[in-house]
């Protein structure tokens, strides 16, 4: 289970490193938009964390040596993770997506990278 975690979290980080990757290549750019494929990286993003969640659970009931995860800590990245989400859907259709919006997207993205890091 422990090879089963750590593939997980090794998805886990790469969905959430492209999606910053992909807002990121939208900087540059003079009409920005919501790249293709990136509430896809998102949701998976979103379910993978999810099964981590209850990967560790499990691995706990079985083993008390290893550290049950801090709820609150997901949550948060959850709510945020939701809030990228509900924007990017609702923009997704659209040509382009103002300065504040990307700004804010790739904001909460960031904010959501470190608290992954910060949060022990």
């Amino acid at each position: 289970m422990k090879i089963t975690y750590q593939i997980l979290l090794g998805l886990h980080v790469l969905t959430v490193l492209a999606l910053i990757g992909l807002l990121i290549a939208q900087g540059r750019k003079a009409v920005k938009k919501i790249p293709n494929g990136f509430t896809h990286l998102g949701l998976t993003a979103m379910v993978l964390g999810i099964a981590m969640i209850v990967l560790n659970a499990i691995r706990h009931n079985h083993d008390k040596a290893i550290a049950l995860l801090g709820h609150a800590k997901f949550g948060i990245k959850f709510l945020i993770l939701t809030v990228i989400l509900a924007i990017a859907y609702r923009y997704a259709k659209k040509p382009s997506i103002t300065n504040q919006t990307w700004m804010l997207m790739l904001g909460l993205s960031l904010v959501n990278l470190v608290i992954a890091g910060a949060w022990k």
